[in-house]
């Protein structure tokens, strides 16, 4: 009755909440193995016979131990998780102990039918067995603090195995790494400190510190010594231990050394502890080397080789977020420059590639230098750059000055600068696409209003020869070199291309100012012989323009620019994409200005004319895909902007105009607006 009781009254207790289910289980720890006795007396009732009662007694004591032994595996199984076996050895002591204090509670009972005062023998049994009994509850209490330790052991391993998952899963972010691998082990070693310190190269100064303040000092100490060591070190102080163990993470060009290091008061770490946390050492090991590998393959790839700028895919994606944060909060106005070199192919040409690339390589440098302190360079390709600068009127033009002068370098037999195309963002362009074209429309403008170079001096003297010669072939020269400019745009053709393709279109009949004014001038049909004499007009504009070294790529153009799309043109019958894509622009935009100008043989033709004539010889003497671009290019024209050309070449004068077209939109405050205001300025 008292055992039921006790077990209604912990059920109640659970019902309310006030106790959990499993202090129904522990209610009676001591009672539960009288339920199965009194149920064999109840079962039996009175018997006679000493034999019979003493069997009676044997069952009832064989019912205790299987009640104690069941209930008690089954409520430490479900408390403690205590396997069947162990608590089979525990059941087997206590049965012993029952079996030899039973003989003599029998006596005991037997003496008192005839005495009650028999019943005080009990006293020192009770004694006894509340000794017992506390010397077990010591070692119950015990074994569940013991058990408690295990079931926390297990509760750190697996928060550091989660910890090792987060790992892996942020693998390619090493700050996320570090920041995972320090609270991983301090889970792991229920440590109450930890520092994670890396020296190498740039990351020299990496240490990351957590846990109590009052251990970083210590910390530090035991870690450098493991580091400079690179060995394991456990060390106690003031009731403090450490552990430190060292990490090395070998590369290419430098060893990277540090060291995990971990405290707690009072406890000693122990070899398993050691040699886990090892584990946790070895795999960071890997996964920082294998981030390290990462994030230089990553800066490889995002970064030019010659002058370590970055390159066009690193500014397209800083481009495109720059742009994206615009969008979503209030723009701060940025300035992207676009810059080509003026007199680098001369130059190349002239002192040879390595030359050209070492020069490269010292103005990229310098640009780097000029915009550090407020901007970023990049190195597009070729004698391309391009700059990103913060937008303030205050300092605008200080910074264009000072990137444009980096880019210029003068010798003696030498001249380098550099045409500009700005725009201003996020007003003026919304995608990375959209800006770097405009810029290139821009600076290609400014180009275009710049013969200083040494190639643009020999053009001017040939293009006086050919007026010259006559007069009416720089017009149809200029006019060629409009038309192919817009196409070779539209075909996707980089600015040092279009540059060769418009010195060449302005320069394909150089050579017909060998020709005889017979010829050039005869009203009728040329016979045969006038017709081969024609055709070797080619090839003398290329021996005229390959006397000026920096003309030399343009003079392969001018070669080219009658052979036919079929191979029977003149004079090396090449066929198809055998000709250069320029040549092969020339040629269309030739014969489109031959037929809409007037000859001496007959009155110009209207420009559907012309067109029909172009797609009518298209894939017989001219490139398809140049036809249709043209045609394209006639019926929806690109429009090309750009600042106003300048007498002054110099940086200063170049930042003035910047400053002096966008100072203003700064100042208006009238973004919507910026893009007809530019036009307005340009065109004034």
């Amino acid at each position: 009755f008292v055992a039921i009781a006790l077990v209604l009254a912990s059920a109640g207790r659970c019902l309310v909440g006030r106790v959990s289910a499993e202090h129904i289980l522990f209610s009676i720890p001591n009672a539960w193995h009288t339920l199965g006795p009194a149920l064999v007396l109840l079962v039996v009732g009175r018997t006679h016979g000493d034999l019979a009662t003493g069997a009676v007694y044997l069952a009832a004591f064989l019912a205790s131990g299987v009640v104690d032994f069941a209930t008690s595996t089954m409520r430490e199984s479900f408390a403690l998780s205590v396997e069947p076996q162990l608590q089979l050895r525990v059941a087997a002591m206590v049965w012993l102990v029952d079996a030899c204090i039973v003989p003599l509670g029998l006596l005991l009972a037997h003496d008192a039918r005839r005495s009650h005062l028999a019943l005080l023998l009990a006293l020192p049994f009770s004694a006894l067995l509340w000794i017992l009994e506390r010397e077990r509850s010591a070692r119950i209490t015990q074994a569940q603090v013991r058990l408690e330790l295990v079931a926390r052991e297990r509760t750190r391993l697996q928060a550091a195995v989660r910890r090792l998952g987060d790992a892996f899963a942020a693998k390619l972010d090493f700050t996320a790494v570090t920041n995972i691998v320090l609270h991983g082990s301090l889970e792991a070693m229920d440590a109450d400190a930890g520092q994670l310190t890396l020296e190498m190269g740039a990351r020299s100064s990496l240490a990351e510190t957590i846990g109590e303040p009052e251990h970083a000092r210590f910390l530090a100490e035991v870690g450098r010594a493991a580091r400079e060591s690179g060995r394991p070190q456990r060390v106690r102080r003031d009731g403090i231990w450490a552990l430190a163990l060292p990490i090395s993470i070998a590369r290419e060009d430098e060893i990277g050394r540090g060291a995990l290091t971990v405290t707690r008061k009072a406890r000693e770490f122990r070899s398993d502890e050691q040699a886990l946390l090892q584990g946790l050492a070895e795999r960071a090991e890997t996964a920082m080397c294998d981030i390290l590998a990462h994030e230089e393959l990553h800066e490889q790839v995002v970064t030019d080789p010659l002058t370590s700028l970055g390159n066009r895919r690193k500014l397209a994606v800083e481009l495109s977020e720059l742009l994206t944060s615009a969008a979503a909060a209030e723009p701060q106005p940025f300035l992207l420059l676009l810059f080509d070199l003026d007199g680098f192919k001369g130059y190349n040409d002239t002192f040879g590639h390595l030359a050209g690339d070492a020069l490269l390589a010292h103005l990229g440098g310098r640009l780097s230098a000029a915009v550090a302190p407020h901007g970023t360079a990049y190195r597009l390709g070729g004698d391309e750059f391009c700059v990103l600068l913060p937008a303030d009127p205050r300092e605008l033009q200080d910074h264009v000055a000072q990137a444009a002068n980096s880019l210029s370098q003068r010798g003696e037999t030498f001249s380098i600068g550099a045409s500009c195309g700005a725009v201003l963002l996020p007003h003026e362009a919304s995608t990375a696409d959209y800006a770097l074209q405009l810029a290139d429309q821009r600076m290609y403008a400014r180009k275009q209003g710049r013969p200083s170079a040494a190639r643009e001096q020999t053009r001017d003297v040939l293009l006086r020869i050919m007026h010259a010669k006559q007069p009416e072939l720089p017009d149809h020269s200029s006019g060629v070199a409009h038309l192919a400019i817009q196409v070779g745009r539209r075909l996707g053709m980089n600015t040092e291309q279009i540059d060769e393709l418009a010195r060449a279109a302005e320069l394909h009949d150089i050579g017909k100012v060998g020709l005889p004014d017979a010829i050039l001038d005869k009203p009728g049909a040329l016979d045969p012989d006038e017709w081969e004499f024609v055709r070797q007009h080619t090839v003398l504009g290329e021996r005229i323009l390959n006397a000026a070294p920096a003309l030399r790529p343009v003079a392969t153009i001018v070669r080219a620019s009658h052979e036919r799309w079929d191979g029977r043109g003149y004079p090396d019958r090449l066929r198809g994409e055998e000709i250069p894509l320029a040549a092969r622009i020339v040629a269309v935009c030739d014969a489109y200005e031959a037929i809409t100008s007037d000859r001496c043989y007959r009155r110009a033709r209207s420009s559907e004319i012309g067109c029909q004539e172009l797609l009518r010889e298209a894939g017989h003497q001219f490139d398809p895909d140049v036809v249709a671009a043209f045609i394209l290019e006639l019926e929806e024209p690109e429009p090309v902007i750009g600042p106003r050309p300048a007498a002054d070449e110099e940086a200063w004068e170049l930042a003035g105009q910047v400053a002096g077209v966008f100072v203003p939109m700064l100042q208006s405050h009238l973004p919507a607006k910026l893009e007809r205001h530019l036009e307005a300025q340009l065109q004034a």
